[in-house]
Parts: C-alpha cells; sequence; structure tokens
C-alpha cells in the first residue's frame, strides 16, 4: 500500500501546479509573484480583483465539481456494477439539468444560487427512480444490463424537455444557461462556491463510509445478502449520495459529461480492486481532470476559449464507445 500513499502524494502536487497554473493562466496572463501577492493581497486592486474574485472561484469550483463527480461515478459503478455507469449516462445530469432550467425558468426573479443544488438534486433523484425502476425484472430482480438502456432513454428524454424550457428563460438568465449546458465553468462567482461546498462537505464523508459496502456488492446481490449486507437499502443509500453529489456538482459547474466515467476508470485500472484506495484516487483524478481540462480550454483558441465540457466530453465520448466495444467483445 506504500506505493498508493505515493501516488496520493504526487496527485496532490499535480493538483497543487494545477491549481497555480488556473490561478496564473488567462487574460491577462500573470506571473508566480503577481499570483503570490494576490493571494496575501499585497497586489495591484486589478491584480487582486482577477485573482480572488475571478479564478479563485473558477478553480475552487473546479476542484470541488469534479472530486464529486468522480466519486459519484464510483459509487454509480460499483451499485450497478456496471463500468459503464455514470451521471451523465445514466440521466442524472439531464434530470438535474431539467429541474435547475425549470426553477430558473419560473423563478428567475427570486432565483437564488444557494437553492440550485436543492433544484439540481430533485431532478436528480426523480431521473435515478425512472432509471432504477425501470431496471427491475418482473420477479424483482435488478438487471444491471438494463440500467444503461434505461439511462439512455430517461437522459434523451429529459434533455430535449430541458431545451424545451430554455424557451421560457428571461434574458438575464439566458447567458447562465447556454454556460451551464456547454459545461463552461466561466464565470464561476464565491456564490457557486459556497453553493456547492456544503454538500461536499456532508456527502464525501458520508460517500467514503458507505463505499466500504460496494466491496461486498461486488460478490453479487445473493452472496452479499449472506454475508449480512442489506442490499436493496445500500443500493439506494449508494445511489442517493451519487445523485447528491452529481447533482449539486452539475447545478454549479455545468452539465460535465463522462467525468464520473473517466476517473473511476483510471483508478480502478491503477488499484485492481474497489477499495478506499479506489475511492481517493477517482476523486482526486476527478479534480485533476476537470481544472486540467478548464485550463486547457483557456488557451486552445487563439482567441477566447471553448467550455470546458465540451473538451472533456472530447475524450471521454470516443473513451465510453472503447468500452462499450470492449465489453461485447
Amino acid at each position: 500500500m506504500k506505493k498508493f500513499r505515493w501516488l496520493i502524494v504526487f496527485l496532490l502536487l499535480c493538483l497543487f501546479i494545477s491549481a497555480l497554473l488556473s490561478l496564473m493562466i488567462g487574460t491577462p496572463v500573470l506571473s508566480i509573484q503577481q499570483v503570490i501577492d494576490g493571494v496575501t493581497g499585497s497586489a495591484s486592486p486589478v491584480t487582486q480583483l482577477i485573482i480572488q474574485e475571478f479564478r479563485s472561484p473558477r478553480l475552487l469550483v473546479s476542484l470541488i465539481a469534479g472530486m464529486c463527480l468522480g466519486i459519484s461515478g464510483y459509487l454509480l459503478q460499483g451499485v450497478t456494477r456496471n463500468e459503464l455507469a455514470d451521471a451523465s449516462i445514466l440521466g442524472i445530469n439531464a434530470g438535474a439539468g431539467f429541474f435547475v432550467m425549470l426553477y430558473l425558468g419560473f423563478f428567475s426573479q427570486a432565483a437564488a444560487t444557494f437553492l440550485l443544488p436543492f433544484a439540481a438534486c430533485l431532478g436528480g433523484l426523480l431521473a435515478a427512480l425512472c432509471v432504477y425502476l425501470t431496471s427491475y425484472t418482473k420477479s424483482g430482480v435488478l438487471k444491471m444490463n438494463r440500467i444503461l438502456l434505461s439511462g439512455i432513454a430517461v437522459n434523451a428524454g429529459l434533455s430535449a424537455m430541458t431545451l424545451l424550457v430554455t424557451i421560457k428563460i428571461s434574458k438575464e438568465n439566458y447567458g447562465f444557461v447556454n454556460s451551464w449546458l456547454a459545461g463552461s465553468i466561466w464565470g464561476a462567482s464565491w456564490a457557486y462556491v459556497w453553493a456547492l461546498l456544503p454538500w461536499a462537505v456532508v456527502l464525501l464523508p458520508l460517500a467514503f463510509y458507505y463505499s466500504q459496502q460496494i466491496g461486498l456488492l461486488s460478490f453479487g446481490q445473493k452472496r452479499a445478502q449472506s454475508l449480512g449486507l442489506h442490499v436493496r437499502r445500500s443500493q439506494r443509500t449508494l445511489l442517493i449520495l451519487a445523485v447528491g453529489l452529481a447533482c449539486a456538482s452539475v447545478a454549479v459547474a455545468g452539465s460535465l459529461s463522462f467525468v464520473g466515467l473517466l476517473a473511476p476508470h483510471v483508478a480502478k485500472t491503477i488499484v485492481k480492486k474497489e477499495n478506499h484506495w479506489t475511492f481517493l484516487l477517482s476523486g482526486l483524478f476527478g479534480a485533476l481532470l476537470v481544472n486540467v481540462a478548464d485550463i486547457i480550454a483557456r488557451v486552445i483558441l487563439p482567441s477566447g476559449e471553448i467550455p470546458t465540457g465540451i473538451l472533456i466530453a472530447l475524450i471521454g465520448a470516443p473513451y465510453f464507445l472503447y468500452l462499450l466495444f470492449q465489453k461485447q467483445a
């Protein structure tokens, strides 16, 4: 286990370097000394404004959301016993997005940022419930191969409804809606950080505690039940935690697809089993993936930037197809 400790240290170092680059890169590009002065409050007013009000919230949102999405994907893959499970594929992100659009469309005058995760979580839970219930057979057995198909159907329906709801969005919120649909972290403020942080502080420790049950679920429902595990209760608890982590992240960071697919796969490829090391690595890889993608999204074009969600999708979609064909082989 010593090598995993060193890997954790290495990933933390990578996160620190990426965080520093995130604060430096943009318009304008800042030096390391300017970043240090901006953090300590000894820089010029313009530099302090850039660091403290624009880039720091964006950095924190990308790190926290990436970590939550990575761990959410790990929990979903553990519950469904399906390597292709991810909040964006199972329709959870689409459910969250639909309710966020409803909230902005019909309560635009009184819309509060801290309520966005609650609206998103409600939509995600309803979407997950639809997927969960339609995956059962007549005999009451949860068929894992039906979860993916149900998720794709729910995802398609909710995505279409979300686009219809955007017609009712006010002009004031239309910019946020376009940014959200594309998965852009640009424009993140401290309000988004405070809206997401409580969910991460509460749900991540609970997810770590209950993730120990995933090892028993890997033996199969009957074997896990014979070992004393209440299978359905464990599945529901882990599913609720996964939905909460994904939806809170999606509410403030936008539709970041495939993070929950890529991060756990990298972690499980290294660890070779599902345990607390895989849990931690999934979160760290998720945070690193989103933050690095956000940095690349700023510099990949000669002028302007592309949404982070689009860049991650360009990586995640081919990898999803690769896993799908590999599973069918």
